[in-house]
């Protein structure tokens, strides 16, 4: 069957099923004559499996590994079921932390403060929060993260989701930081001509000056922060 009676079977978009492919989690026989990708009952399946995985919130890469004999399924449900017990405290003690906020009555920002010891407190015992990450908040505006994706089309997308513009300003710094250091590595060990190794080391030597201030800038705000807050 084509991709279309494939995509109207298993519910799901084309789209989905090509990106499988795509990382390899399945592989369909061409048509000698059309060229179109035929599936088979048995290529179903495997969607099927994979989407179920996906569904246990499973990364693309541990059905890689399991598919590749690198990890047995019970390993793998282990693991995710360990990955999904820690989100899951962390998601009841956030949810935790509102309902005494409600409970005691604290209903604007400023009362917020009277929470902060318990949470403190808390942390001490080993209770995990969501996270604050503040540091790479700062070095994302640093940056310039949020003018980056105001111009993509679908920069809202990435912009109003949580995970999508966590991994989107963590890109955005390992690019900007570690892209330049790979390169100066590099350069080290290639040892170019003198005049094109001239040119590439200035260019490397600015643009290092240019990262190591922005982050300068993110320490110091985030230094600032805190020091209102103390």
């Amino acid at each position: 069957m084509k991709i279309g009676e494939a995509s109207e079977k298993l519910g799901i978009s084309i789209s989905n099923i090509r990106f499988y492919e795509k990382k390899g989690l399945i592989d369909p026989v061409r048509d000698k004559e059309s060229k179109y990708r035929d599936y088979t009952e048995e290529d179903l399946d495997e969607i099927k499996q994979i989407i179920v995985l996906r569904k246990m919130g499973m990364s693309i890469e541990s059905i890689t590994d399991i598919q590749n004999g690198d990890i047995s399924v019970e390993q793998a449900l282990t693991k995710q079921l360990e990955a999904l017990d820690e989100e899951e405290a962390k998601i009841y003690a956030s949810k935790s932390l509102c309902q005494k906020a409600i409970s005691d009555g604290n209903k604007s920002m400023e009362e917020m403060v009277s929470l902060f010891d318990y949470v403190a407190d808390e942390e001490k015992q080993g209770v995990q929060f969501s996270p604050a990450e503040e540091f790479l908040d700062n070095l994302a505006t640093a940056f310039n993260y949020d003018h980056v994706v105001a111009t993509l089309p679908w920069g809202y997308m990435i912009y109003t989701n949580p995970v999508l513009n966590k991994a989107g300003k963590t890109a955005w710094v390992m690019y900007l930081i570690f892209l330049p250091l790979f390169c100066a590595f590099v350069g080290l060990i290639a040892k170019p001509k003198y005049s094109m190794g001239i040119t590439k080391y200035a260019i490397l030597f600015v643009w290092l000056l240019i990262v190591f201030f922005q982050i300068a800038k993110a320490v110091k705000s985030v230094k600032i922060v805190k020091t209102k807050q103390d």
